[in-house]
């Protein structure tokens, strides 16, 4: 497992073209490899990503203003996933900007979008799942510091051939402890601070700090801290041939 707490890393945050970019696992690369990739992307006003694919699996999570992802309105929270190969778009902010985490298990060798010459050749066999989630709503506060049980939301369902692909957001009131689904399920999980605070090996992480657990990985005990806890996990399907390659 792997942590990176949002705390240490916000400093970092570094102008990239249009946009601004905050890395928590893994740096800017054209060429893939084998380690997870994590960061944030803040689009500026009315910015647009046309559309394009990855090579690798990926979530995004939408945390902050507002825009659309194809057809899809974000509402915040909002989790969209794309097999690798697959395309999806364009992005496109609102004039007050769009924030949003990357997910990947394994990094990317950049963009390709699909008005690029012959970007046919460039495809691999897919299974083209391509997912957008309804909103996530976060509590209050106060309703957050006074919950007493475990509650356990499913933000992405996993469907006949997902492999393991889902997305859930668990509730915790101050202190409780859980452990995460078996990781052994999917290809991988992130592990996502949305709100209060997380305590994992003695280190108080608070949002949008992130773990990555690996499918060969035990599942994580995780304990909410003194203001309660609402951690997003969202699993990767099963490697197939071409993730694996990589």
């Amino acid at each position: 497992m792997q942590a990176a707490s949002y705390t240490e890393k916000e400093p970092g945050r570094f102008r990239r073209g249009q946009s601004w970019k905050i890395n928590m696992f893994g740096k800017n690369s054209d060429i893939a490899a084998p380690d997870p990739q994590a960061f944030r992307l803040d689009l500026n006003a009315h910015q647009k990503l046309d559309s394009h694919f990855h090579i690798v699996d990926q979530f995004q999570v939408f945390i902050a203003g507002s825009g659309t992802i194809g057809r899809d309105d974000v509402h915040l929270v909002t989790v969209h996933y794309a097999d690798h190969h697959t395309g999806y778009g364009p992005l496109i902010a609102s004039a007050q900007g769009l924030s949003y985490l990357t997910l990947r298990s394994k990094t990317d060798a950049g963009l390709v979008y699909l008005s690029t010459p012959n970007v046919r050749d460039k495809l691999r066999p897919t299974k083209r799942r391509h997912r957008t989630s309804g909103a996530v709503a976060l509590s209050i506060e106060p309703v957050l510091r006074n919950r007493t049980e475990l509650t356990i939301d499913t933000v992405i369902e996993e469907q006949e051939g997902d492999e393991g692909m889902n997305v859930k957001v668990l509730r915790l009131g101050p202190g409780m402890m859980t452990h995460t689904p078996d990781p052994a399920e999917g290809g991988g999980q992130y592990l996502i601070v949305l709100n209060g605070s997380l305590i994992y090996e003695h280190q108080t992480y608070k949002p949008y700090s992130l773990i990555f657990v690996c499918s060969a990985d035990m599942a994580a005990k995780v304990q909410a801290g003194e203001d309660g806890l609402e951690l997003m996990i969202t699993q990767f399907p099963l490697e197939d041939e071409w993730m694996k390659s990589i």
